[in-house]
């Protein structure tokens, strides 16, 4: 049977259980790595193998990436002064992303004349570890007195893009989340910054637009009164159309679930994604369920897809 055969086969729970043992079997292999990674650059061994250095041994030697050659190195030589950091990356408190962080804070460090001690190192890393990357970062840079970078740069490319950075205070940060977050149904390729950067300009070009025309077009001429009968019509649509979810009810279901209320029956894990988020009725529409708040519950569009898949006629109310 082939790799992909016996795979297929696995139950969900199993699967999940098997990739578990692998990723620890990985981190174990890692950390080995990185000590044979120190020991190579310790004996400086890459030059009597005709490589300038150890990141030209890694890349065209081994076969590693730009990337991840760096990191592999910043590692094994944090290791020389900082031993422990190989017993929090072997048992995933620490990933190679977090010590990039670290070391490139230490370098910037020294450019600025203050040289970090061994004793502030260790701290750093028993601090960072099971933190996120975000926390890391915000951990290091106040550890390390890091000087806040401000103001905003373009840089003009040969292909005319703009390359643009530019530093935000902490609320205005929060504010871009949550419009990426509101605007997350409407965005195209997920959560690319610059797609949320177009459709905020588009939208305001576009107001600005609607405002001109406003001011040039003709008045509207009166339009001929419906008569009874028209009215009968459309109030007899009306009421054979599924009744819309009031805005109140959706405002109401949203403050209070906030994000993706999706559970995993196999393992407890919550979603809790805020993006791309949409109102799901509990007990759908066409089996008598109401457009009431105790029924409805926001899932992210991804559950949503896959309940439609699995559950015949689930029905949903994008928000």
């Amino acid at each position: 049977m082939s790799e992909s055969s016996y795979l297929k086969v696995l139950t969900n729970l199993t699967l999940d259980e098997n990739l578990q043992e692998l990723i620890v079997s990985e981190r174990e292999i890692l950390t080995e790595i990185i000590a044979y990674i120190r020991e190579v650059d310790c004996r400086k061994m890459f030059l009597s193998f005709g490589y300038p250095s150890l990141f030209e041994y890694l890349t065209r030697r081994m076969g590693y990436s730009n990337a991840s050659a760096q990191r592999r190195i910043n590692a094994a030589r944090l290791t020389n002064e900082v031993p422990e950091v190989l017993s929090h990356l072997e048992s995933g408190e620490i990933n190679l992303s977090q010590i990039s962080v670290v070391t490139q804070a230490i370098r910037q460090a020294g450019k600025n004349s203050h040289k970090v001690d061994i004793a502030i190192k260790e701290n750093l890393i028993n601090t960072i570890a099971g933190k996120d990357l975000k926390q890391t970062e915000i951990i290091v840079s106040k550890t390390l007195n890091l000087h806040v970078q401000e103001g905003a740069k373009a840089k003009h490319q040969k292909d005319e893009s703009v390359r643009f950075e530019l530093t935000l205070t902490k609320e205005q940060w929060k504010k871009l989340n949550q419009t990426r977050d509101i605007l997350s149904n409407s965005l195209p390729n997920g959560s690319n910054w610059n797609n949320l950067i177009e459709c905020l300009c588009d939208g305001v070009i576009s107001k600005k637009d609607k405002e001109a025309l406003k001011k040039t077009r003709t008045p509207k001429t009166s339009r001929p009164k419906s008569t009874e009968s028209d009215l009968n019509i459309r109030q007899n649509q009306k009421t054979s159309d599924r009744k819309a979810i009031p805005k109140s009810i959706q405002r109401e279901v949203f403050a209070r679930d906030k994000c993706c209320q999706f559970q995993s029956k196999i393992v407890g894990h919550k979603c809790s994604t805020t993006w791309n988020l949409t109102l799901d009725h509990i007990q759908p529409v066409w089996a008598g369920g109401q457009n009431s708040a105790d029924n409805l519950r926001v899932l992210c569009a991804s559950q949503i897809r896959k309940s439609i898949g699995s559950k015949p006629g689930h029905d949903t109310f994008d928000f």
